[in-house]
């Protein structure tokens, strides 16, 4: 059952404006969103400012889904975070999300291999 560590990762908590936040893993449901507004946020935060790319996620909602469903906060607090809080909290999310999936597809790859899980 140590296996399943890997298909249940634990949510992180970080600070966002004094408030401790807890970043859950993204659901499969959610899954569309989360990569169109990561694709989106990557893209722009090398060549867009923050207040642009927020302008852009809130035109879309593709930020304001993936910090509902990602992060323990409300819709009503999500919509007060200023620009770059909130860009910075959708990058932990990415960044919590992608080691999850990084580490996953190592350990599936070592299984499928022949090898035996790492957790074990």
């Amino acid at each position: 059952m140590k296996e399943l560590k890997v298909l249940f990762p634990t949510p992180e908590f970080v600070s966002v404006a004094g408030r401790k936040v807890m970043i859950k893993p993204v659901k499969f449901k959610h899954f569309e969103s989360f990569s169109n507004a990561s694709t989106v946020v990557l893209a722009l935060a090398s060549s867009q400012t923050v207040e642009q790319l927020y302008a852009y996620s809130q035109k879309t909602k593709h930020l304001e889904t993936v910090l509902i469903t990602s992060t323990n906060l409300t819709r009503w607090r999500i919509r007060r975070l200023p620009a770059v809080a909130a860009v910075h909290l959708m990058l932990h999310v990415i960044r919590v999300n992608a080691f999850f999936f990084e580490r996953a597809l190592v350990e599936m790859g070592r299984v499928l291999g022949g090898e035996k899980s790492l957790q074990n």
